[in-house]
C-alpha cells in the first residue's frame, strides 16, 4: 500500500479544512450570478440565511451543522459530487433598520459586522459551504426585481387596501386570530409571543390562495416535509379556511431598509426577498437556473409556514418545481430553560468553540440534537459525552492499540485464514457489527438522525474495548505472537471504520485518526467502510501497514 510522508498528507489535511478554493467562490457585494457549470451539480442543499438583527447563537449554528453533515456525507459517499452547500445572512426588513438605529451605524454598516460574525462562526465550526450570500448583495437584489416583475406579469400580485396586525419582531402580518390581548393591554402573537401593532397600509398582494390545493396535493402526493409531525402542522394550516392572501410590500415610508419595489414607492416584503436567496444561489437569469430543484433544505420550525406555505406557492406562481425535501429542527433550551436575551443564557458558537474546540463543540450539538423535539444544552451531559465517548471510547482505544508496549512494530497486522481460528463470541459479535455499521450509519445520516449514527459508531468502539480487554494484548505480545496480530487487525479495522464513519460530524478528528492509521484520503470513502480485511476479496490484496510515527492525543479529557 502507498504511504505518503505524514507532512504531505497533513499538509492536503490542513488544505481542506481552511477551504480556500470554497472562500473564492462565496458571494460578496457586487458578485454577478454564479457561472453555470459544464455539468450541473447533482445535490443542493441549503441553510435559511440568518437574520441579522442579533448575533449567531447556538440554534444556527445547529442549522449549519445539520447542513453540513448531510453535505459532508453524501460527499463521503461520492468524492466527485458537484453539489451546492449555501447559507448567510437575511439583512432587510424593520429590525435590521431600528437594530442599526439603536447602534448609530448605517443599516449597510450595521449588516456588515454582524454578517461578518455569522460567516466567522461558521468557519470556526468548519461548516464546509460552498455559497454564502448576503441579500444586500447586488445580484441578489437583481434577482428579487426580475422575480418581482414576473410574478407581477403572470397575474399573481394586485394592489389592496391590507389591513392587519403587524409583528415587528417576527417580520410578518397576522390575522386576528392568531392575536391575543394581555393584562397590560397589548397584544401579542399567539405563535410567537411578540408584540403586534395594528397596520392599515396600501400594499401589494400576492394570491396565495390560488394555490392552496397544489400545495397540499405537493404535500400528499411527495411527503417532503420531514419529520411527519411538521407535515401534520402544515396540513393543518392549509386546510384552514382563514388561510388567504398575503402582502408582499410594505410603504417605503415605514421600511426603506430593503429592495425597492419596481416602479413604485414601496419596499419588497422581507420573507420574499429573504426566499428568492435559493434562486440567486442557483444562478436564476431570464427565468432559467443551473440547478434546481434543492435536494434538502434545511430550517427552524419556527420558520416553518413561511417554507412550506409561502415558499412553494411563489415557486408555483414561477412555474419552477418544488424542493424535494423540507428537513425541519426544533430548537434549543439551555439546562432546561429557553435562551432569551433576558436571562443571559443565550449560547455564543464561537464561545464555545473557544472553550471546547471545533470538532468538540460541534459533536455536543449533532450527539444531543434530535430534529422532532426541542434539543437541551445541559453542560454537564455535553462534557460527559465528550470525556466518555471521545477521550476515553475512541482515544483510549486508539493509545492502547498504538502504543508501543501493545504494537512494538507499530504497523496494522494484514489479515490472515488463520485468524479464524481464534475467532471468540466477542470477536464475532464485533465483526458483525462492523459489517452492519455502514448501512446503519447511512440510514441515519441520510434521515438528519446524526445522533443515531453516532451511536452507532459508538456501540462498535465500545465492543471493541470489551474486545481488547478480554484478550489482553499486553500478555499475548509475551505468549502468541499470531493471536496478538488477531487482536490488533481487528482492532484496528473497527477504527479505520469508525474514523471514516465520523468524518461529517468531527472532521479533523477523523482525519488525524485516519492518518495516524496511515490510510490515505483515496481510500477514506463511504464505500471503503464496506471492505472489511477478512471479507475473501480483501486478503488477497493485503500488506502491512506502518502506523504513521508522530505521537497524537485525539481528543484531551475536559476537567472542569
Amino acid at each position: 500500500m502507498l504511504k505518503l510522508p505524514p507532512i504531505l498528507l497533513q499538509n492536503e489535511v490542513r488544505r481542506c479544512l481552511t477551504k480556500p478554493d470554497f472562500k473564492l467562490i462565496r458571494f460578496t457585494r457586487k458578485t454577478s450570478t454564479i457561472s453555470t457549470e459544464k455539468s450541473p451539480p447533482s445535490y443542493f442543499i441549503t441553510t435559511p440565511i440568518f437574520y441579522v438583527n442579533s448575533v449567531p447563537h447556538i440554534g444556527h449554528l445547529y442549522t449549519a451543522l445539520l447542513a453540513d453533515a448531510h453535505y459532508r456525507f453524501r460527499k463521503l459517499k461520492d468524492p466527485d459530487l458537484n453539489g451546492i452547500f449555501s447559507t448567510g445572512t437575511d439583512e432587510h426588513g424593520m429590525k435590521v433598520q431600528q437594530a442599526a438605529l439603536k447602534t448609530g451605524a448605517s443599516p449597510q454598516e450595521y449588516c456588515n459586522t454582524v454578517s461578518e460574525k455569522f460567516r466567522h462562526a461558521f468557519d470556526q465550526a468548519a461548516i464546509s459551504y460552498t455559497h454564502f450570500i448576503r441579500t444586500t448583495d447586488d445580484n441578489h437584489k437583481d434577482v428579487v426585481t426580475e422575480i418581482w416583475n414576473k410574478l407581477l406579469d403572470g397575474g399573481h400580485l394586485y394592489r389592496d387596501d391590507y389591513s392587519s396586525w403587524y409583528s415587528v419582531q417576527d417580520e410578518t402580518f397576522l390575522p386576528g386570530t392568531q392575536v391575543e390581548q394581555r393584562a397590560d393591554g397589548h397584544h401579542y402573537s399567539c405563535e410567537s409571543g411578540h408584540k403586534v401593532e395594528w397596520a392599515s397600509e396600501i400594499n401589494w398582494c400576492f394570491r396565495l390562495e390560488r394555490q392552496r390545493e397544489s400545495i397540499l396535493k405537493w404535500i400528499n402526493d411527495k411527503d417532503p416535509i420531514r419529520p411527519a409531525v411538521f407535515s401534520n402542522q402544515v396540513k393543518a394550516w392549509l386546510e384552514d379556511d382563514r388561510l388567504g392572501d398575503i402582502s408582499v410590500s410594505r410603504p417605503m415610508s415605514r421600511l426603506s431598509w430593503g429592495v425597492a419595489v419596481p416602479g413604485g414607492e414601496d419596499t419588497v416584503y422581507v420573507w420574499l426577498d429573504a426566499l428568492v436567496n435559493y434562486l440567486t444561489v442557483a444562478g436564476y437569469k431570464n427565468g432559467s437556473v443551473s440547478c434546481w430543484p434543492p435536494t434538502v433544505q434545511v430550517l427552524g420550525k419556527d420558520i416553518l409556514k413561511f417554507h412550506a406555505i409561502y415558499w412553494p406557492a411563489f415557486l408555483l406562481a414561477l412555474d419552477m418545481p418544488l424542493p424535494e425535501r423540507l428537513l425541519v429542527h426544533s430548537h434549543w433550551l439551555v439546562e432546561d430553560v429557553k435562551m432569551s436575551k433576558s436571562l443571559g443564557n443565550v449560547l455564543c458558537p464561537n464561545d464555545l468553540i473557544n472553550s471546547y474546540g471545533s470538532d468538540a463543540t460541534r459533536y455536543m450539538l449533532l450527539r444531543e440534537g434530535v430534529p422532532h423535539m426541542d434539543g437541551n444544552f445541559c453542560k454537564h451531559r455535553m462534557l460527559h459525552y465528550l470525556n466518555l465517548e471521545l477521550a476515553d471510547t475512541l482515544g483510549n482505544l486508539l493509545n492502547r492499540t498504538c502504543s508501543t508496549g501493545v504494537n512494538p512494530a507499530q504497523v496494522i497486522p494484514p489479515w490472515k485464514p488463520l485468524f479464524q481460528s481464534y475467532a471468540t463470541e466477542l470477536s464475532s459479535n464485533l465483526m458483525e457489527h462492523l459489517e452492519k455499521l455502514p448501512e446503519l450509519v447511512e440510514q441515519s445520516y441520510e434521515n438528519f438522525y446524526f445522533y443515531q449514527g453516532i451511536v452507532h459508531v459508538m456501540d462498535a468502539l465500545r465492543i471493541t474495548n470489551q474486545f481488547v480487554q478480554e484478550e489482553k494484548p499486553w500478555d499475548l505480545k509475551k505468549t502468541n505472537q499470531e493471536r496478538l496480530e488477531f487482536v490488533l487487525a481487528l482492532s484496528l479495522e473497527s477504527l479505520r471504520i469508525s474514523g471514516i464513519l465520523l468524518k461529517p460530524i468531527v472532521p479533523t478528528l477523523a482525519e488525524t485518526l485516519l492518518i495516524k492509521l496511515n490510510i490515505t484520503p483515496s481510500q477514506q470513502t463511504f464505500q471503503h467502510t464496506k471492505k472489511n480485511t477478512w471479507s475473501p476479496c480483501a486478503q488477497t490484496n493485503q500488506s502491512i501497514i506502518e502506523l504513521d510515527k508522530q505521537k497524537v492525543v485525539l481528543f484531551r479529557k475536559i476537567r472542569e
